[in-house]
């Protein structure tokens, strides 16, 4: 687990340091291949690796963890799209982005419900 961790580390270390040189430079090619190398290097290390990479107390956690998130953002933009709508009085060119971030919430809790009557028959 650790030398995963330790691993994951240097590849992010060195796909952050290709893209943002990529970046400034203005060359895309170099950005890409950096991402598709660092994905290729983690997915076979993972495959070839004997360590006990997750356990169920991880998985847990990472449930709870990823439902609160999901349902914190849910609410968030929420509330920041319909303030956005009621001042469209005073700043009417920010209510087509409270209208978007509104039903930006309707189709991610509509995800959550279509996924987890998915799982809860399946389970």
């Amino acid at each position: 687990m650790e030398n995963y961790k330790i691993f994951r580390t240097i590849i992010v270390i060195f796909v952050a340091t290709v893209v943002g040189l990529s970046v400034s430079l203005g060359a895309i090619i170099p950005a890409f291949l950096a991402i598709l190398i660092g994905a290729m290097l983690s997915y076979v290390y993972k495959k070839n690796t004997k360590e006990v990479l997750y356990d169920e107390r991880m998985v847990k956690i990472s449930e709870k963890s990823s439902r609160i998130a999901m349902i914190l953002f849910a609410i968030s933009i929420t509330f920041i799209g319909l303030f956005l709508i009621t001042l469209k009085d005073l700043y009417p060119e920010f209510t087509q982005v409270g209208f978007t971030l509104a039903f930006s919430a309707i189709g991610i809790l509509g995800l959550y419900y279509v996924f987890y009557g998915y799982y809860n028959r399946k389970y």
